[in-house]
């Protein structure tokens, strides 16, 4: 039963922590895309 309460605890934090990177690399992206669409838009203000 103790192994069985460790196993469930171990997963547990692996799920945790797998959602949490999972909404890490999101965040990042996403920032990562808004910086780059800045860009974008920049040249297309300055030509009109």
């Amino acid at each position: 039963m103790i192994k069985t309460l460790i196993k469930l605890k171990i997963l547990k934090f692996i799920l945790i922590g797998g959602v949490s990177a999972a909404y890490a690399f999101k965040k990042y992206c996403d920032q990562k895309n808004e910086v780059k669409s800045r860009k974008d838009k920049k040249p297309s203000l300055l030509t009109r």
